[in-house]
């Protein structure tokens, strides 16, 4: 969860977590404020806030719940309910609290929009995501023609519009909606600073400066996703600059990548100083990784700090902002209408969009004995993080299941254990010969989730949102990855990465009933599933790492935007 930060707000969820010995230092200040003032609503929202971010959950509630009704006119506590409800994936309980937020002040914008963008993690249904998504979509409607009696006050908030990426559905035109609202406080915030001008003259320098924004430059998949581009760009050509959000995390992994970058910033965790920050960079090109799943950099997007800004895959999706000016891509991977899904103008460059490091792949190390799995048993692996997991592929499983009665489906649970319940509890009612055949593993680290990749006959990519860092992660293993080419970016990874490479005839099905029918094949010929590893894992360990075409390619592609300092006609 991201938020808002003012003066007045001084500690809120998004922010750098403190080391531990930090913790225990505020934990015994606020309890020792605790026991002189145990009526103050303030101690008990800090308690919560440090329960949050150490991952107590139910602790954070239950001291979020005292501080709410010792302040029975606070919207600042049924806030906190209702954006911990919602990482719970228990949408009721987040509309009720959002909603009691919004009575206490109804025209406040980010209240509005934290009661309407409720969205289950997990859905417990197909119905549930349609329902909620259209009581969303309806009620942004209903905002936009209200748009200029609302107001812009300082209230946590949260990635609203990420889940909407998992819902198989063209979001341009909400996400522009949302944009424009967004953009109104965005305005607001910054006041009379809100114009850009460019900090100095750059025509005459031998280097254009490119920066990368982002508060996930850390042990996290876009670490993996944009190291080799931020390592390989000519230095002769380009100045590298990393820009962290305020409550990146700090670990090895960010050192690594500051390492090559030819200057690091931190940005702090009020707006109009941060951009302020970022327009003295004097940046030619502008570059936000995060935009859509972490609120304020999607705030800092919306103003402008370079002549040309974009985004890109690491969020497979338009950010709807007009500030924005390209989406980049790549033409392996995009649908012919792809155009129409991005109000950037979309650029498909050739290639896969990450330059990806061989050097960041760990050795693969464990077998299924490490797994306590069945040596001898056909594994069927659903690996993906479960938020990818859409109802419409419970019936696809259990289609398999059915079909396939000496196999064994492996998944992994997911940190929050709300989110592997409720899981299970749909597949019980919806997939029931799959339920009683699956194998749930607790939660890996990255070095045993390839391995366990690895130790699999073949890899099921959910329909919808296919592997995205971690197509990279396990082609090299060889298990075959079982897709579908969907309609939308997110869905089409595994597809264009198998072109890439040059897999002969590829485990890509063209609808979730073709789908079925794949996996069904391949799971019944041991044979074709041997040639079909060997392949894979030659042709990507030749074809698929460290590749610099991409790099060179967005290297062409800045240079022409920079010059254009408008969208260019030829990408």
């Amino acid at each position: 969860m991201s938020a808002i930060l003012a003066d007045q707000e001084p500690f809120l969820p998004g922010q750098q977590p403190s080391p531990a010995s930090d913790d225990e230092a505020i934990q015994a200040q606020v309890l020792q404020a605790l026991s002189q003032s145990p009526r103050e609503p303030a101690c008990w929202m800090q308690l919560g806030r440090l329960l949050e971010r150490r991952g107590e959950l139910g602790e954070a509630v239950e001291a979020y719940l005292e501080a709410s009704s010792l302040a029975p006119d606070d919207p600042q506590s049924r806030t906190a309910l209702g954006h911990l409800f919602r990482y719970l994936s228990m949408p009721d309980e987040a509309i009720h609290w959002h909603g009691e937020a919004l009575v206490r002040q109804p025209q406040e914008l980010i209240l509005r929009l934290n009661h309407l963008f409720v969205h289950p993690i997990i859905p417990r249904s197909a119905e549930q995501l349609i329902q909620l998504r259209q009581r969303c979509l309806e009620g942004l409607e209903e905002l936009l023609a209200q748009q200029g009696a609302l107001s812009y006050g300082i209230y946590a908030a949260t990635a609203h519009t990420f889940p909407l990426i998992y819902h198989n559905c063209n979001d341009r035109i909400p996400l522009e909606g949302y944009g424009r609202l967004i953009q109104g406080l965005s305005r607001t915030l910054i006041g009379k600073d809100s114009a850009w001008q460019p900090a100095s003259p750059s025509q005459g320098r031998t280097r254009k400066r490119i920066g990368f924004v982002s508060g996930y430059l850390s042990n996290h998949s876009n670490s993996l996703a944009f190291e080799g581009l931020i390592r390989h760009f000519d230095r002769s050509r380009f100045e590298v600059v990393v820009i962290h959000l305020h409550d990146s995390k700090r670990d090895g992994v960010q050192e690594r990548i500051n390492s090559h970058a030819d200057q690091v910033v931190v940005l702090g965790n009020r707006l109009a100083p941060s951009l302020k920050q970022l327009r003295s960079l004097d940046l030619d090109l502008l570059y936000y990784t995060d935009i859509g799943m972490h609120f304020y950099a999607t705030l800092l997007a919306c103003a402008r700090s370079a002549p040309v800004q974009i985004s890109g895959w690491g969020i497979p999706q338009t950010t709807g902002l007009n500030s924005i000016d390209y989406y980049v891509s790549v033409a392996l991977a995009e649908p012919q209408d792809a155009d129409q899904h991005y109000s950037e103008q979309l650029v498909r460059l050739p290639g896969l969009p990450s330059c990806y490091l061989s050097s960041n792949l760990p050795r693969l190390e464990k077998d299924r004995d490490y797994f306590f799995l069945p040596s001898d048993s056909l594994l069927l692996g659903c690996l993906q993080s479960l938020r990818k997991l859409h109802p419409d592929f419970d019936a696809m499983l259990e289609q398999i299941a059915q079909r396939l009665p000496e196999a064994w489906f492996v998944m992994v649970e997911a940190k929050i254990p709300s989110y592997t319940q409720i899981l299970l509890d749909r597949f019980q009612r919806q997939a029931p010969t799959f339920w009683q055949r699956l194998i749930l593993l607790s939660h890996q680290n990255r070095s045993e989730y390839i391995s366990l990749a690895g130790c699999m006959d073949l890899l099921l990519d959910p329909p919808y949102f296919s592997s995205g860092v971690t197509l990279y992660d396990t082609l090299h293993t060889g298990t075959p990855i079982v897709c579908v080419e969907g309609a939308f970016l997110r869905s089409r990874h595994s597809a264009a990465a198998y072109r890439l490479i040059g897999v002969e005839d590829p485990p890509v099905a063209t609808d979730l009933e073709h789908y079925v029918e794949l996996v069904v094949a391949l799971a019944q010929d041991g044979p074709r599933r041997a040639a079909l590893r060997n392949e894979i894992r030659a042709r990507a360990t030749a074809h698929l790492y460290d590749r610099l075409d991409g790099v060179e390619a967005f290297e062409a592609f800045a240079l022409e935007a920079i010059a254009c300092r408008k969208p260019c006609q030829n990408h």
